[in-house]
């Protein structure tokens, strides 16, 4: 049979051609002036869902091989369908916009509450037009440094243009899976490129995560080629992108010497000093906040508040979560060489599963590790987390609160990734070990 008629090419053909309809119809749908409801998203995300994950199934059992470069064309087929559609059930683009509009005009967006703005200021009104879509607009920017520089980045080339935006968020995502498929098959690679949540929550909706995972890669494959210093700078942004990746730290830095240490110091420094010379504040005040108050999304952390006081519960979930780390870490280190890649997927769906505050588009710090180690419940979360769209504010006839997720939601996603988990158990898929 011709090479161009073969199996994987007229499938992929249909395949992406379907998803990409599903796509065009969200992103129609988000473009309608009506208004885009939470049933029309949900209809749309399980849809893709489904085609992807049954796509992978029939792959996988019929051992047919995918050319990277079919995964890689659909993929940014998909997103550029998103760029063009609009934000999905989520207002967070506009701190990040308005974040660029206070960089520019003060200097650095710290410190500055937009509540401050509405009654003076110096902004341009394309940048005023932000301050009434801000949520919680009492509280600064929680932002770190690389992303501010990424949303400056943005105004620079057009002033306040969301498409700019979620064009660059794509070019970091696109990356992420030009590096999978230097790891992976592109069997593998598909389910992190092609899938809806990564999608939905980057192309369309900007949400800038990717970006730190995107350097956080970036930094273990450059230690894992020899590049240590450049890994080691990598390492440093990442950490400047978004706090989680300091969870990867101890992994990076293993048997390292110390001038890598001093190099990743050194990198968040020059990160924070062009804000620290302008005025002596960064994104931690925010930071603090949403560590000691915020709870959204969280039925693990939920049972635990129900037996303790909320602070108890916090200091509890960090605790557990200590002790799994140290234990995986010497399990780690008894095994492992100094160039390989941690169970980053294990690493950061423990802290999520603890967490008081799990966002869907958090998981995606989870999915390119779960491109290299396979497992049902990683890939179920990515379709269950969805589910944390269900709020008040999506469902105007309910009694919730705006971001109160509802009890429903929140324990159909603990049941589905907890039989997910055992099905794995049963199988045996935790390995502990990392990539070499």
């Amino acid at each position: 049979m011709n090479k161009k008629h073969s199996p994987a090419t007229v499938s992929a053909l249909l395949v992406g051609s379907t998803l990409a309809s599903i796509y065009a119809i969200q992103a129609l749908l988000s473009r309608d002036s009506s208004g885009y409801d939470l049933i029309q998203f949900l209809t749309g995300f399980a849809a893709a869902a489904a085609v992807v994950l049954g796509y992978w199934y029939w792959l996988y059992r019929h051992k047919i091989s995918l050319s990277f470069k079919i995964v890689f064309f659909w993929a940014c087929v998909f997103r550029l369908i998103g760029v063009w559609g609009e934000p999905i059930l989520e207002d967070d683009f506009y701190r990040y916009l308005l974040d660029a509009c206070l960089f520019l005009t003060y200097g650095s967006p710290y410190g500055i509450t937009p509540e401050s703005l509405f009654v003076d200021n110096s902004l341009s009104p394309a940048c005023e037009a932000m301050l009434s879509g801000v949520n919680n607009p009492h509280l600064a920017t929680i932002y770190a440094p690389v992303l501010q520089f990424v949303f400056a980045a943005s105004y620079l080339v057009s002033p306040v243009n969301l498409d700019v935006l979620q064009l660059l968020i794509v070019l970091f995502d696109m990356a992420v899976i030009g590096m999978l498929g230097r790891l992976a098959p592109a069997r593998m690679v598909l389910l992190y490129a092609w899938c809806p949540l990564v999608i939905k929550e980057f192309a369309f909706t900007a949400h800038p995560d990717v970006i730190g995972v995107c350097l956080l890669l970036a930094a273990f494959m450059a230690r894992k080629s020899g590049y240590r210093l450049s890994g080691a700078v990598l390492m440093g942004l990442a950490c400047c992108t978004k706090i989680l990746a300091v969870v990867a730290l101890p992994f990076f830095l293993f048997r390292q010497p110390a001038r890598y240490w001093l190099v990743i110091i050194a990198t968040i420094a020059a990160m924070y000093l062009p804000f620290l010379l302008k005025q002596p504040k960064t994104d931690l005040a925010t930071l603090v906040v949403f560590a000691t108050d915020w709870l959204f999304n969280a039925p693990v952390f939920s049972l635990l508040k129900v037996m303790l006081t909320d602070s108890i519960a916090r200091f509890t979930s960090v605790g557990v979560f200590l002790l799994w780390y140290s234990f995986y870490f010497v399990r780690y280190d008894k095994t492992r060489q100094p160039t390989d890649i941690p169970r980053m997927d294990w690493i950061f769906g423990v802290l999520f599963v603890l967490s008081p505050v799990l966002n869907a588009w958090y998981w995606v710090w989870v999915l390119p590790f779960a491109v290299l180690w396979p497992s049902l419940w990683a890939w179920t979360a990515s379709v269950a987390l969805v589910l944390s769209y269900v709020i008040g504010l999506h469902l105007p006839d309910s009694n919730l609160d705006d971001y109160q997720v509802s009890q429903l939601a929140q324990t159909t996603q603990l049941l589905s990734i907890g039989c997910a988990l055992v099905i794995d158990y049963r199988y045996r898929r935790f390995r502990m070990t990392g990539v070499d």
